[in-house]
């Protein structure tokens, strides 16, 4: 058996030892969305924003669009969602955003979304940051964009503001790379880095699109804020590896890209097929980086997997022949909030954490998004 490489936590600068310090990610701290709404709610609406964006553009809509209903996801998968656009009803030329009229059958153009973006998530920077403030923060959305950022704006009143980096248009994994980049200014500024996510997915409707797979994508994605730290902490999930790699032949398999409605996404069902092939070489080159037993971490370690959908955490389940408890976080958090894009593997962390596992338990993570790429890390509990 091949044994795991040994990291020395020393490296040689000249003829001095200097010592590399340990990484947490921890205090996690979550903003529910304005809005909670069952499945089978906005499932009903969604149905109705097609048949009314036909109607107005002279489809024939009963005939051509009431079987897609049957491709939105359930409840047995999602049980609920939030959000921070309540315009869930029929009451169409009132809504901001799903204005749907004869002249804008699509509802808002792109700019008054980003607009919208801004002022919901100035809210959530107010509940979180109303009376302190970090020396250095990444904000992380794909689902919003203004300069100046949400966090600029906020901040500018404030006397010596933080430091702001911003980490965008990453898709559902960017909680990974954002990590990867705290690790790097906490050792160079010797200081603790706040993480905060902000998605609204649900401002990116385009209801023109009648396609079965956007009645999938439109009835899985939710909105999402949360916030954590990374930085030196005597307990939290300390970081042992992160690992990135794109899947060959993948790039028109999942895209985000801007659009005159929104931002728009296309997702192939090819993609739990290329990831579940893609998945064991790639745990078996963290587990090395990480230098833990892959076999150790099969058998015992907790899975965090960004619930892309119920078949991607299904494939890497039955690839990696994980039990079922292993990946109980990541199907509760599906259930109970949908994908939250960037915000989601955040969450399963912070339900791992509130469970209370035992200090020196492994948590490996993985996320997918554009490219097609998977990202990868593997925590170690210290409580």
């Amino acid at each position: 058996m091949i044994k795991p490489r040994v990291v020395n936590p020393f490296k040689r600068r000249g003829k001095r030892a200097v010592m590399i310090k340990e990484i947490f990610i921890h205090s996690f701290e979550s903003v529910f969305p304005s809005h909670r709404m069952a499945q089978t709610k906005i499932n009903d609406w969604l149905h109705l924003t097609h048949l009314k964006n036909a109607s107005l553009q002279d489809e024939d809509s009963e005939k051509s669009l009431n079987f897609l209903r049957r491709f939105c996801l359930s409840d047995k998968y999602i049980e609920q969602r939030y959000t921070d656009c309540a315009e869930v009803d029929e009451d169409w030329e009132s809504h901001e955003i799903y204005c749907l009229k004869n002249d804008s059958p699509q509802g808002a153009l792109i700019d008054k979304r980003n607009e919208y973006f801004g002022k919901k998530v100035r809210r959530v920077f107010e509940k979180l940051y109303h009376d302190h403030h970090p020396p250095h923060l990444i904000h992380v959305t794909c689902t919003g964009y203004l300069s100046p950022s949400p966090a600029q704006d906020y901040f500018s009143s404030r006397d010596n503001p933080p430091e702001i980096t911003h980490a965008y248009q990453m898709g559902c994994y960017a909680s990974l790379p954002a990590i990867r980049m705290a690790l790097g200014m906490c050792f160079y500024q010797k200081s603790t880095i706040d993480i905060i996510h902000t998605e609204m997915c649900s401002i990116h409707l385009n209801p023109s699109l009648h396609t079965p797979e956007q009645m999938v994508v439109q009835s899985l994605f939710a909105d999402g804020h949360i916030k954590y730290s990374v930085g030196e902490s005597e307990k939290g999930f300390k970081v042992l590896a992160i690992l990135e790699k794109l899947i060959p032949d993948s790039g028109k398999d999942m895209t985000w890209i801007p659009g005159q409605f929104g931002m728009a996404m296309t997702l192939s069902k090819e993609v739990p097929l290329k990831i579940r092939e893609m998945i064991p070489s790639f745990v078996d080159e963290l587990c090395a980086k990480a230098s833990v037993l892959k076999q150790d971490i099969l058998q015992s370690a907790i899975f965090a997997i960004h619930p892309g959908g119920p078949q991607i955490i299904e494939a890497v389940t039955k690839k990696l022949e994980l039990k079922n408890e292993q990946v109980v976080f990541s199907h509760k958090v599906l259930k109970e909030r949908g994908n939250m894009s960037s915000a989601t593997l955040p969450h399963v962390w912070q339900e791992i954490w509130e469970s209370r596992p035992c200090s020196g338990q492994k948590v490996l993570s993985l996320a997918f998004g554009p490219g097609l790429t998977i990202f990868g890390s593997i925590f170690e509990v210290r409580d």
